[in-house]
């Protein structure tokens, strides 16, 4: 008997194309195509594969699936990877786990879980303890199946381990706050601009130096209070700086609503979002600067690092330290350039860290994300001071050699590797094997997309995985 069409809730535009693409797949499933009782597999469709090797890459999760009662009848074998627990054992014991374990206060997850009424189950968040005792965070995906009478069959779902955003969300909190706080207590104006050059935030020491109180602010142009006769000059600066993209620092005057006028230092910086151009910018009474110069100047460079520390962040691996994929994504695109200009060729290495898996699940997370940081270390400190060591996801690894043909940086590699091979990692007393293997293209002719390369360098390493690791594999795109 045909099945019904499974029900999920749209995905919103922060998950990305490719979880748009996963949902996309999921929803588009029957029950006879996707049954979590038949030999226990995650996803029965072969044409699935390529997808779900993609997506293994880049998060960490398992599926599950629950009967119209709510009780759990499947736990996918990933399951060990997210949380330490055997399926068995996760699917008998689960409720006693999460009620021993735990501890977000986002939700309360003690007597049962969501039920399908009519609408959609929205996507919520659990905090637990993994069986080695570390907090997990996971986002969790459901989807009701349903018969001909609309009734829930069961329900079906996943489970993303999401606990490094989650860390870098809290932490992104914590400098929000640490802003807000420098902010409120700050003798200097600060502001806030929205693409448009409205306000929409001004601190206390702004209302009371331009006389404004923030009720006849926000909503207004940044620019409202400056003198008739400096506008034209600060105009011209702004501009100048918007299009440079660099700081802008002016003195000009204000005219206060009682007719005062003050001389004040302007000072902005800009960040670009997808919206446009959002400003930051400072206002000081100059009148009182050399009282409280040097306390106002170690604010403002505070005020500065804390931005740049944001900017940075976001793409950077807070794990390893070396750029992100956005990260190296930016150094790829200028490479790529450079190239059109010099025709001369830039190679690509792969690397990924042999058995850690195995390492994981022997040694714990706290072990492997330590190898990954040593590995990162010994990567960068063998580089030259042109290649760009980052971190692609997981135990994954791209080099970016410029200016170097496939031979030699294979020569590169070959060393790379014989020398994370020659070192001992050692963990609590105990000496832990590491090795790694590499997979390398090159970009060497007009026409080639980096996508490419890329997808060449990762086919060199799983022929060097294959092949029984620990070993360097490199081919031209043909």
């Amino acid at each position: 008997m045909r099945g019904e069409w499974s029900l999920s809730q749209t995905p919103n535009r922060r998950q990305g194309p490719l979880f748009q693409r996963f949902y996309l797949r999921w929803n588009l499933m029957r029950p006879e195509d996707f049954n979590f009782d038949i030999q226990e597999t995650e996803i029965l469709a072969d044409d699935f594969s390529q997808f779900f090797n993609i997506f293994e890459k880049v998060f960490k999760f398992y599926f599950f699936a629950r009967n119209a009662e709510g009780a759990l009848t499947y736990i996918s074998p990933k399951i060990t990877e997210v949380l330490g627990y055997e399926p068995a054992d996760f699917k008998k014991n689960w409720k006693k786990y999460l009620t021993e374990h735990l501890t977000n206060r986002e939700m309360v997850l003690r007597s049962e879980l969501p039920q399908y009424s009519g609408k959609h189950i929205k996507p919520y968040s659990v905090e637990i303890k993994s069986k080695m005792g570390e907090n997990v965070w996971l986002d969790i995906h459901e989807t009701p199946v349903l018969d001909r009478a609309g009734k829930v069959v069961k329900y079906q779902g996943l489970a993303i381990d999401y606990t490094t955003r989650k860390s870098q969300e809290n932490q992104l909190r914590r400098r929000e706050k640490r802003f807000r706080e420098i902010s409120q207590s700050s003798p200097i104006g600060i502001f806030h601009a929205d693409p448009k050059d409205l306000l929409t935030y001004v601190n206390p020491a702004w209302q009371i130096i331009t006389g404004r109180p923030m009720a006849e602010t926000l909503g207004n142009p940044w620019w409202r209070p400056i003198h008739p006769d400096d506008k034209a000059e600060v105009f011209r600066t702004w501009e100048q700086a918007a299009t440079e993209e660099r700081e802008i620092s002016i003195e000009c005057r204000i005219i206060r609503p009682d007719k005062k006028t003050v001389w004040v230092q302007l000072r902005s910086r800009f960040l670009f979002d997808d919206n446009g151009k959002i400003t930051f910018g400072t206002l000081e009474n100059i009148n009182e600067r050399k009282e409280a110069q040097e306390k106002q100047e170690q604010l403002i460079q505070e005020l500065l690092d804390l931005k740049k520390k944001l900017e940075i962040s976001v793409r950077t691996d807070p794990l390893t330290d070396l750029p992100n994929r956005r990260g190296l994504a930016e150094k790829l695109d200028y490479e790529k350039i450079r190239y059109d200009r010099s025709q001369n060729p830039f190679t690509i290495i792969m690397g990924d860290i042999d058995h850690f898996k195995n390492i994981n699940d022997t040694f714990g997370h706290v072990a492997g994300d330590r190898i990954l940081a040593w590995i990162a270390k010994l990567l960068k400190d063998n580089s030259r001071k042109q290649d760009i060591v980052s971190r692609w996801g997981g135990e994954e690894f791209i080099i970016l050699l410029p200016e170097t043909d496939l031979k030699n940086g294979a020569i590169f590699a070959e060393k790379l590797r014989a020398k994370i091979e020659s070192e001992v990692f050692i963990y609590q007393d105990r000496e832990i094997p590491v090795t790694i293997s590499f997979g390398l293209s090159v970009f060497n002719r007009k026409g080639l997309k980096i996508d490419d390369v890329i997808k060449q360098a990762d086919q060199c390493l799983y022929e060097a995985k294959d092949q029984g690791r620990n070993k360097v594999i490199f081919k031209k795109i043909s």
